[in-house]
């Protein structure tokens, strides 16, 4: 398509007008994603399999092109034809060579073809589809301005034997529709007004055609003005300068009735065109894009959290009719395709819950979860020296007696197990904080001065959840001064109802910052990993957010035990090139967690690697294979150049929409999902690869969702019993928490440690918070971006923790 519009609305419609216009004969025969590709339930009758054609363009508002509108050239070529009994031989099992993809792809095409062109629903993607009609059963409306719409999840997926369709529940942030005027008071004046308000779409009425009736037109927003249409002038077509208030008053009669509110410009950043949010109207159906604010996360959370028999019968019922699978929409007649209409029942199994160790001997668990009460950690961590910081701002939440309060979680840690010494008065500094202070000048002095005292750990009792304060705090203790810190909620550590609790929970950070271990599993728990010395390891990266700077790098991190009772993970953690998704530095990195478990280990190496890889999506598993694995394999040889440790690498999928919900109400849960330990590897798995879905945890609320393991080389030998046991068995084995958690510690730990990373760039993750950012999307600015963070990373974590669980 010359020439290629880079908005996606654009191109959506420039492939509208193409089926209203050159296919409109045959556009029943036709389905396409309206970006690039097209799929025709029969081969079209082209000369040299190509057609090129012009497209003049219009909006579907207007009544059609004219003189002035835009031509697209857009050039249609065969690219492949496709054969459903090639896709059927490679999932019965007889072609592993069959290259599924494009197979897949045109399916997920065609199946989107019925809600795509429903208008009563609105698609997001290629995979989403939402109803657009007002129901109060499918949206909930958010703080500011937003409104949470529940809908449907759609995509195609090989199998043994079979091709499955996905469906599930997904949960999604719209702008709610009507005046602009009302959707900015609902958001408040806020530094982030302009963020959240730029490229909405917009409608209007205000100008009329020669018969006096309102001409419709559409307009996107660039950014929010400075200033009011009381304040805002410039010169009209008189030559005169005239305020946005007085120029519509004059041209079009119009007093507005309230020209104290920003003007929006509907132009560009080059040539403004300011427009009174209470002439606009916002156009239905879009989503936002952006960051959630904390109070919007909260409500889309508890609207999205259902029990499993209400998503089940949702998808069943809504779901399949949005997607036009039930009744079957005539739209997938032309090319033979159905879908079955009930669930697919699979096997599974359910897998035991080991004992967790403790120092008074096994505790047994109770769906995937035990308590402290009466426990002493396995190896107690000590300090000869820790602090305290207590935050005030002013509120209600301010610390009684603080001294008495950190004696007591000292008390508590002591009979855990964990070494910390009483403190004094002089050991506790008090921050008071103050608007329009800078925090860090305040803190500075006290993190030096623990410095200087040897400080190893220091408890940060903060007033608020405020993430700037936190992330501070960790910058500080992390990256300037190297001393640990264990940061507390005042309401929640003063609480005497749950206090005890909260202490244990604590106790178990400071820990785990000590070198300590909490628990542990008994030797015939561990299978594999009592044969040979192994290294398991944990890799993750973490990518910019919406309402960041451009080039705002990713943040790797890679985690590796240095035990043979597989308690401490220490962790190498790098920046690189921005939403990279390969770790660059990985051979560095895996140098580094080799000489610590020299270190540690006597100077031997490890016999055996396993890997739990976070973050990759199915179409990079090859990636993995072809980039990082030799990685590892360089950082082998450069320990010692006949090192060469049978490595095996898996997968940990969390963002994927299989869900599972039991046949018998005698393996489920209280909520009605499966019971912690089940295991599901036949079924909904791959074809010809090895992989599992495995829910090691209890769900608190909600529908839970397993974690998919996918296994993409393995030197160990691994059978899928003893893997998938060892794997779940290790979900009892995160350090900070005790239950099961969803997905095995090493991924766990690399995901925390990327999160703790993003604390030391945070004014460049969150730049949309200031309010402040202006955006020239420039190579030049993204470089020097770049560089701001690396300014801002100051090499990572300090020397003194490095190699402690700081993260947690």
């Amino acid at each position: 398509m010359t020439p290629d519009p880079k908005i996606k609305r654009i191109r959506r419609r420039v492939f509208e007008l193409l089926e209203l216009t050159s296919f409109q004969a045959t556009k029943h025969l036709m389905a396409t994603d309206y970006a690039k590709t097209i799929i025709t339930a029969k081969k079209l009758d082209f000369a040299d399999d190509k057609f090129q054609v012009e497209v003049k363009y219009y909006d579907a508002d207007q009544a059609g092109p004219n003189e002035k509108s835009k031509v697209y050239a857009v050039t249609i070529t065969l690219v492949q034809l496709l054969e459903p009994d090639s896709l059927k031989h490679y999932v019965d099992g007889l072609d592993p060579d069959f290259d599924s993809s494009p197979a897949i792809q045109a399916l997920n095409i065609i199946l989107a073809k019925p809600p795509s062109q429903n208008a009563a629903v609105i698609p997001l993607g290629k995979s989403k589809f939402f109803v657009s009609e007002p129901n109060p059963n499918n949206q909930q409306s958010l703080p500011r301005g937003l409104l949470a719409l529940r809908g449907y999840y759609s995509s195609i997926r090989p199998s043994m034997g079979r091709v499955l369709c996905n469906v599930n529940v997904c949960m999604t942030a719209f702008y709610k529709e009507g005046s602009l005027a009302d959707l900015m008071r609902e958001y408040g004046r806020s530094p982030e007004l302009n963020s959240f308000l730029k490229g909405l779409r917009v409608s209007t009425k205000h100008i009329t055609d020669q018969n006096g009736k309102p001409k419709f037109q559409y307009k996107s927003i660039a950014n929010l003005g400075a200033r009011s249409a009381r304040d805002a002038t410039f010169v009209s077509e008189d030559g005169s300068t005239i305020t946005v208030a007085n120029y519509f008053k004059k041209k079009y009669n119009i007093t507005l009735r309230s020209p104290e509110l920003p003007c929006v410009n509907v132009g560009t950043r080059e040539k403004s065109i300011l427009l009174p949010p209470e002439l606009a109207t916002v156009l239905p159906g879009q989503s936002f894009k952006g960051k959630l604010l904390d109070e919007q996360t909260r409500e889309m959370i508890t609207y999205a959290c259902r029990r499993p028999r209400q998503n089940a019968e949702s998808i069943v019922g809504e779901g399949l009719s949005i997607l036009g699978l039930k009744p079957p929409s005539g739209l997938l007649n032309p090319f033979n395709l159905s879908v079955s209409t009930e669930m697919v029942t699979v096997p599974a199994r359910i897998l035991p819950a080991p004992p967790v160790q403790y120092a008074g001997g096994p505790k047994n668990t109770v769906d995937a979860s035990w308590n402290l009460r009466d426990v002493r950690f396995l190896k107690g961590g000590t300090a000869k020296s820790w602090a305290a910081i207590i935050l005030k701002d002013g509120s209600q939440n301010t610390v009684q007696e603080p001294l008495a309060l950190c004696n007591a979680l000292q008390s508590m840690c002591r009979k855990c197990g964990v070494g910390l010494p009483p403190l004094t008065a002089r050991d506790i500094s008090v921050v008071q904080m103050a608007m329009g202070q800078d925090l860090a000048t305040k803190l500075i002095p006290v993190f030096d001065a623990f410095k200087k005292r040897a400080v190893q750990i220091a408890l940060v009792i903060l007033p608020s959840q405020d993430k700037a304060n936190y992330a501070l705090i960790k910058t500080l203790g992390d990256v300037r001064f190297g001393v640990g810190t264990v940061c507390a909620q005042s309401n929640k550590i003063q609480n005497q109802k749950g206090q005890s609790q909260y202490f244990a929970n604590l106790a178990l950070k400071f820990n785990l910052k000590l070198h300590g271990r909490n628990h542990g599993l008994a030797k015939a728990e561990m299978g594999f990993l009592t044969q040979k010395t192994t290294m398991i390891v944990g890799c993750d990266v973490t990518h910019p957010s919406p309402g960041s700077l451009k080039g705002t790098p990713s943040i790797a991190g890679v985690v590796a035990s240095i035990d043979m009772d597989f308690a401490q993970y220490p962790a190498s953690l790098r920046l690189q090139e921005s939403k990279k998704e390969m770790i660059t530095e990985l051979r560095e990195m895996m140098i580094e967690r080799f000489l610590l478990w020299k270190t540690k280990n006597g100077g031997k190496l490890p016999e055996a690697i396993l890997v739990y890889r976070d973050g990759v999506s199915e179409g990079q598993f090859k990636t993995v294979l072809d980039l990082e694995l030799p990685k590892i394999r360089e950082a082998c040889v450069a320990m010692k150049s006949d090192y060469r440790p049978k490595v095996t690498i898996i997968i940990v999928g969390k963002r994927h929409h299989t869900r599972f919900y039991p046949t018998n109400s005698d393996k489920a849960d209280r909520l009605g999902n499966p019971v912690p330990g089940t295991v599901v590897d036949r079924g909904v798995t791959a074809v010809y690869d090895y992989d599992f879905y495995l829910q090691a945890h209890a769900g608190l609320q909600g529908t839970t969702r397993p974690a998919h393991y996918y296994v993409i080389h393995d030197k160990n030998g691994f059978d899928a019993d003893s893997l998938q046991t060892l794997t779940h068995n290790l979900c009892y084995l995160f350090g900070r928490a005790t239950k099961s958690v969803s997905i095995c510690p090493p991924a766990y730990y690399a995901d925390l440690v990327c999160e703790r990373g993003r604390c030391y760039i945070y004014g460049l993750l969150n730049a949309s918070d200031s309010g402040s950012v202006r955006s020239t999307n420039s190579d030049d600015e993204a470089k020097a971006n770049y560089s701001k963070a690396v300014q801002m990373w100051s090499g990572g974590p300090h020397a003194d923790i490095r190699q402690t669980m700081y993260y947690l």
